[in-house]
């Protein structure tokens, strides 16, 4: 406990958030789930051409670990989010669409849940489902890594 107390008296929010900002977590998360969710799509697609049951394996992990750090990356980046982040339109539309992100992957997450407990190859419609998330994601990054190294 004596560890916790000076965490728990700055208070729980602002030293998660001092936290993230020193270790940048948010940039270290977005690239597991940037990198998951591609992976499980183009996965299932190739395992559903070839009928390759390790790609198909492949394809349901790698949802489901993109659904289990993908709202660590959403918390992180609402406490990485910087004051000159304010009024910047591509950074407002990052943080909601990254916010909302949530809903559509928790939807194909179940969808591909329910083909794994069947042993069934992903439908074609959940592809085509999955490849507009996968766009959405490269959008959203983009907007993301463009405020941040548009400097560069």
């Amino acid at each position: 406990m004596t560890l916790l107390q000076p965490v728990l008296a700055a208070g729980l929010v602002p030293a998660l958030r001092g936290f993230v900002m020193s270790t940048k977590l948010h940039p270290v998360l977005v690239n597991f789930t940037a990198a998951l969710i591609p992976v499980s799509f183009f996965s299932d697609l190739a395992g559903r051409a070839f009928k390759l049951e390790s790609l198909r394996a492949t394809g349901w992990w790698s949802m489901f670990y993109a659904m289990v750090v993908t709202p660590f990356t959403i918390v992180t980046g609402w406490l990485f989010w910087m004051s000159d982040d304010k009024g910047v339109v591509g950074m407002t539309i990052h943080k909601w669409l990254g916010t909302a992100f949530v809903l559509p992957l928790l939807g194909v997450f179940l969808w591909r849940l329910s083909a794994h407990r069947r042993k069934a190859w992903p439908s074609l419609g959940y592809l085509v489902v999955l490849a507009v998330v996968v766009a959405a994601l490269a959008y959203q990054g983009h907007l993301g890594g463009n405020q941040v190294f548009s400097d560069m």
